[in-house]
């Protein structure tokens, strides 16, 4: 589940307009290899740090056991319907996802 909620593609979490940027905060209770769909993001902080280097784009973050991963990214490319997921095979399978819309 994401957000105490299983899977429900009518719903919507987010709804950012094309051209936005937003900053999403992750939290894993075990860990989920985090795959956001459609544009890239850079990873702001873990545990609130920043991360050591400079900025990488990743279109997925590991989260570790209890972890919180703050990301930023900017919706430029597309309107429409996507969705992030854990990239745990098992866990897709389970629909352990959640859908957004850019508008």
């Amino acid at each position: 589940m994401i957000n105490g909620r299983p899977f429900d593609a009518g719903r919507m979490e987010a709804r950012p307009k094309l051209g936005d940027i937003e900053v999403w905060r992750l939290t894993s209770d075990v860990a989920h290899p985090v795959h956001v769909h459609l544009d890239q993001f850079q990873v702001l902080s873990v545990n609130s740090e920043r991360p050591q280097g400079p900025p990488e784009w990743k279109d997925t973050v590991e989260l570790r056991d209890a972890q919180t991963v703050e990301i930023v990214t900017r919706f430029t490319d597309y309107r429409g319907r996507y969705v992030l997921h854990c990239h745990n095979l098992e866990h897709e399978d389970m629909a352990m996802m959640a859908a957004f819309e850019v508008v």
